[in-house]
Parts: C-alpha cells; sequence; structure tokens
C-alpha cells in the first residue's frame, strides 16, 4: 500500500513539473512572436473580407482528433474494462538477479494505476497517429519504442541477432523442451501445427515468467494457453536473449488498435505514463483511476502455480 501510494505520488509531482515547463515554454514563444505582430498591425494591412472568428471547440471536442474518433469513444471505447499491468512486488528469487542483469529493475516493479480516462481517448484516437504519436487532449503523445524506453529506464537498443534468428526460423522443438521439459506437444489446428502449448505444460520457471510476459509485455488474461508468438518471446527470455521491450510494448499497442479494439484495453498505466511524460493535463486528483491489482509477489506466484 504505501509503494503503490509513494508512486502515485512522485508521477502527480511529474505531471505537475512538466505542466509548468510547457507553460514557461509557451509564454516564450508567445513573447518572442508579439513584436512581429505589432509591427504587421502597423502595417495597417487590412484583409479584403472580414474573416470571421473561428468557433471555439468544447472541451469534449477537444479530446479528439476527429469525429471518427469521438464516435469510437463513444460506440467502442467508453464501457470497456482492463487489463492492468501488474509487476514484481518483491523480486522473486532466482528472477532478481535476472532482472538486475538486464537492468530491468523499474521496469519490473509494481506500478500505480493508470487513469481510466487517458487510455481510453488515447486508443480511440489512434486513427489519427502522426509520426509515432497519438493525440490526447491537444497533445500529441509519443508511444514509439525510444520513448517508451525511456519512460521505463530500459536500454535503448534493436532486438538481438538471436532473437531475430529465431523469430525468422524458429526451433520449435527445441522451445518446447525448454518451456516444458521436453514431456509435452504442441497444439495443432488444421492451419497452424505449432498453435499453442497447454500453460500447465509449463516449467515453474517459465510459468512466472509467462504471467509476467501477459501481465506487462502483451497484456492479456486468456493464460489457458501459451500461444505461438507468447511462446518464441518466453523462450527468448528464458534464454537470456537481447530484446528491444519498448518495441514490444509499442507492438502491442498498435495490435490492439489494429484489431479494431477487440477484448480489455491493455497498457492503461504504460499509457497513463506516457501521456504525463508528454505533457497532457488533468484535473487528476478527480479523474477515475484504473482498477487497482495486487503485485506478483513468491505468495502470488506459488498460489499461480498450485491452481492451473
Amino acid at each position: 500500500m504505501a509503494a503503490h501510494q509513494e508512486d502515485v505520488a512522485n508521477l502527480n509531482r511529474l505531471i505537475d513539473k512538466i505542466m509548468r515547463d510547457n507553460v514557461e515554454a509557451v509564454e516564450e514563444v508567445q513573447s518572442e512572436t508579439q513584436p512581429e505582430e505589432e509591427v504587421n498591425a502597423e502595417k495597417g494591412n487590412q484583409p479584403e473580407e472580414e474573416e470571421q472568428p473561428e468557433r471555439e471547440k468544447t472541451e469534449e471536442e477537444k479530446d479528439f482528433i476527429s469525429q471518427e474518433a469521438k464516435e469510437l469513444w463513444n460506440k467502442v471505447m467508453f464501457d470497456k474494462d482492463f487489463v492492468c499491468e501488474r509487476g514484481f512486488g518483491k523480486f522473486i528469487s532466482p528472477f532478481s538477479e535476472v532482472i538486475k542483469k538486464r537492468g530491468w529493475e523499474f521496469f519490473c516493479e509494481h506500478k500505480a494505476p493508470g487513469f481510466s480516462a487517458l487510455p481510453k481517448e488515447f486508443y480511440a484516437n489512434m486513427v489519427g497517429i502522426k509520426d509515432n504519436s497519438v493525440y490526447v487532449r491537444g497533445v500529441w503523445v509519443p508511444f514509439d519504442d525510444r520513448r517508451i524506453n525511456e519512460v521505463f529506464k530500459l536500454r535503448d537498443f534493436k532486438h538481438g541477432s538471436k532473437y531475430k534468428k529465431l523469430l525468422e526460423n524458429p526451433n520449435y522443438k527445441k522451445i518446447l523442451n525448454r518451456l516444458t521439459g521436453g514431456e509435452w506437444k504442441w497444439e495443432v489446428t488444421k492451419t497452424n501445427p505449432h498453435h499453442a502449448i497447454k500453460r500447465g505444460s509449463l516449467t515453474e520457471e517459465a510459468n512466472v515468467w509467462f504471467y509476467f510476459i501477459c501481465s506487462i509485455i502483451m497484456p492479456t488474461k486468456h493464460l489457458s494457453t501459451v500461444k505461438e508468438q507468447e511462446a518464441i518471446l518466453l523462450y527468448s527470455f528464458l534464454k537470456g536473449y537481447k530484446m528491444n521491450i519498448g518495441i514490444l510494448i509499442e507492438e502491442s499497442i498498435r495490435g490492439y488498435h489494429y484489431s479494431n479494439k477487440r477484448g480489455l484495453i491493455p497498457h492503461p498505466a504504460t499509457i497513463t505514463r506516457l501521456c504525463f511524460w508528454a505533457g497532457v493535463k488533468g484535473d487528476w486528483e478527480e479523474e477515475v483511476r484504473c482498477p487497482r491489482v495486487s503485485p506478483l509477489t513468491l505468495t502470488g506466484v506459488t498460489h499461480l502455480l498450485h491452481n492451473q
């Protein structure tokens, strides 16, 4: 509880700082442009026709980049629930050493919940993506891998060669053996001989990392099976392959958008942080927060493994 409250307080302090910086920047720009405006006025340049003042947008209209985005908010996003991120409450041995070695201490910490409206507005406005940024309340919010890595204090690098090679040519037998100990088989479909692995077949180590992946990197509540792409990513985690976490999260955000917003809303805390960093304004004391979720602890993992 104390850690949760401290994280929320830190985020609010960050918002206040960014707001002050943004206000100062706007005032500076206005100060620089004023003399030029006065010069133009002195020249007496009058338009041939008196221009009608542009109608000021309502607060609701300012939240959306287009009518399409507004309709998407009203018809699809408004009543949707979330699949909230869930990090480690305390680093779980032997995973703490792996986390420290990869520089993921902050990334793996359990984060304060996001605000309910921000991710819904973000996904609605993804119909107008511009330069890897999304319009949210008058501010363009970057969500590319470099910004995500910056927000989570992750090393900013490209996918390593081993991970790329695995993506291009997966060794499904090795993946199965590493994740299950070799006593299980892939579930098959008519179109895919490597469709999924039963989650109950995973080793204890693989189970913990799978739950973490499905909580933060590729959020989902469908945990009964490990789909092909999830298995490849999980195998790479266990092997220690070099990966760009920011790209994985960015792809997950884009994937939800291109799926026509099916299912629960992913990455609410991440999107809230991205909005904070970009300077999105709001009455944060009044904003509704996403549902709280408990961190992943050793007790929780034990319960998880015993109730698969």
